[in-house]
């Protein structure tokens, strides 16, 4: 499965990067968002997406952590990269979560 990122994926991911930073993210790693490069998708049926070469095996260290609302359901939304590289874009509920709107993602400090 190799396909380019959504514009809709790609809006949540630049949300979550610009409300939930949880490390320092370089211009270039924002600027890449666009030209990103889906490997693979989660096999529990949910949104979630990976970039890395190495697909949904992606290992690498959390960089933007977001809350958001997908299908009245309140969802984490994780940005994992490998140095300044993004890997994945992964979706926690409790539920498999759908693509939640971008304007509902929000840090953890807004209700």
């Amino acid at each position: 499965m190799y396909r380019s990122i959504s514009s809709q994926e790609a809006m949540v991911l630049e949300r979550t990067l610009a409300v939930g930073a949880t490390a320092q993210v370089s211009s270039a790693t924002v600027a890449s968002v666009r030209n990103l490069r889906v490997t693979a998708s989660c096999k529990c049926g949910c949104a979630t997406i990976w970039f890395g070469p190495d697909g949904d095996s992606a290992n690498g260290r959390k960089i933007a952590d977001a809350r958001a609302t997908s299908e009245g359901q309140d969802i984490e939304v994780l940005v994992w990269s490998i140095d300044d590289a993004i890997v994945g874009l992964e979706f926690v509920g409790p539920t498999p979560a759908a693509l939640p709107d971008p304007a509902s993602v929000r840090g953890y400090g807004v209700a």
